[in-house]
């Protein structure tokens, strides 16, 4: 499993996370899902690319930040976990990466 992974500071309240996240996550078409036993931000089916992923989980001074596409073999077959760095699937990295960057910058 490989997942971009951040701890920020941020002196935001649980709530104003929520809804900072929430309310961006939603603009960019993420959905709250139930992900093996998780519960996550999801884009995508997989049936073109493999969907992304968003995991944001405020703390007391810091959030945690985990981000990552599924690997797909076949149209909604998946194999594993990708971060936002590399080559192989770089177009959906790229834009995940970026979404990432607008949540930390707006939690900062």
């Amino acid at each position: 499993m490989s997942r971009y992974v951040n701890d920020i500071k941020t002196r935001k309240s649980k709530e104003e996370v929520n809804r900072i996240t929430g309310d961006y996550l939603t603009r960019e078409g993420f959905k709250m899902v139930d992900y093996d036993g998780e519960k996550v931000w999801k884009k995508g089916t997989g049936l073109a690319l493999g969907p992304q992923f968003m995991k944001v989980m405020p703390g007391p001074d810091k959030v945690h930040i985990e981000a990552w596409i599924k690997f797909a073999i076949l149209p909604g077959v998946f194999l594993g976990e990708m971060d936002t760095e590399g080559l192989v699937g770089g177009a959906p990295k790229r834009k995940l990466k970026k979404r990432v960057i607008a949540i930390e910058r707006s939690l900062n």
